[in-house]
């Protein structure tokens, strides 16, 4: 990686590391201004939502970005935001269809997942935002039953991206939406091009409320609301996305 070129050209401070244990708990650590990141080839205990184990072999994107929101985004807007953000990174950097979101904080290509995002606080108020994207290969030591949800960026005919380039556009592409989130006072336009790339909307669904697990048709998301799924019995409900886990398709795993 080419820390010093691409510092110059993004304007972060990057801090990069061979190996670590999670970018999230050096970024939560260290002693780190605004607009830092910290980036690793490769971490020994990458983790996901609710202390799920992330892998996070060599040749992946592991990187943990130091951001200041106003405290009425976080966690939903600044979620957003960041998926939005990766998205459109992956994008700009692989050819093909467009990257989308899986509530709340899983990237895919086609039906597969490919990244992932894990927002976390810092003592002083700043958010840390760990994104971990698979850019050569799918990660060897997944569990069988999750292998064929699981892809890569250089699943197609094209070489992937390199790592290099994929951080470029991610900060490139964080930074565009956090000056758009300046500019407008509000999350709602981020919402709106967030909205449309979200997986799932109009599909049958299990996911688990109140400890109970239920299936429906996800009808939509909202920031502000959560998500608007229609139960077999009860018809359409809000549930607050805090309340909502394991939102997955029927018969998936992940």
């Amino acid at each position: 990686m080419d820390v010093e070129s691409l510092e110059t050209r993004s304007g972060w401070r990057i801090r990069h590391r061979a190996r670590t244990g999670s970018t999230n708990d050096d970024a939560r650590d260290a002693a780190l201004g605004p607009r830092s990141v910290v980036v690793a080839d490769a971490q020994t205990a990458g983790r996901g939502r609710e202390g799920r184990v992330f892998a996070s072999p060599p040749g992946g994107l592991y990187a943990s970005l130091l951001l200041d929101a106003p405290e009425q985004d976080v966690p939903a807007g600044v979620v957003a935001l960041v998926a939005l953000a990766a998205a459109e990174a992956i994008d700009a950097v692989v050819a093909g269809e467009a990257t989308c979101i899986k509530w709340p904080n899983d990237l895919w290509r086609g039906p597969r997942k490919v990244g992932g995002i894990l927002l976390e606080r810092r003592g002083d108020g700043r958010v840390i935002a760990g994104i971990g994207i698979n850019v050569g290969t799918v990660p060897e030591d997944l569990p069988p039953e999750l292998r064929p949800h699981v892809g890569a960026l250089g699943d197609g005919p094209d070489a992937p991206p390199t790592r290099d380039a994929l951080l470029l556009a991610l900060l490139a592409a964080v930074d565009r939406r956090q000056a758009e989130r300046a500019r407008d006072g509000s999350v709602a336009r981020i919402e709106t091009a967030w909205r449309a790339r979200l997986a799932l909307l109009g599909e049958p669904v299990t996911y688990t409320h109140a400890g109970r697990a239920h299936e429906g048709v996800l009808e939509d998301v909202s920031l502000e609301r959560g998500l608007l799924l229609r139960d077999p019995v009860s018809g359409p409900v809000w549930r607050p996305g805090a309340h909502v886990q394991d939102l997955r398709p029927v018969g998936r795993r992940i």
